[in-house]
C-alpha cells in the first residue's frame, strides 16, 4: 500500500500566482495542480514512468 507523503515547499510570488491561476481555471485545488506539475517534470526527465490511462 502506498502512503502519501506531505511536502512543504517555498515558491516565489510569481510561481504562486501562476499555480493558483492554473488551479482556478481548471477548478482544481492548488495541491492537485502542484502534484501534476511535479509529475509532469519527473516524466519529462524520464525519472517517473507515465501512468497508464484507462
Amino acid at each position: 500500500m502506498k502512503k502519501d507523503i506531505v511536502l512543504t515547499l517555498r515558491v516565489d510570488s510569481e510561481m504562486d500566482q501562476i499555480i493558483r491561476s492554473l488551479a482556478e481555471s481548471d477548478e482544481r485545488t492548488v495541491a492537485w495542480v502542484t502534484r501534476k506539475l511535479i509529475e509532469e517534470a519527473l516524466i519529462a526527465r524520464n525519472l517517473l514512468k507515465p501512468k497508464k490511462k484507462g
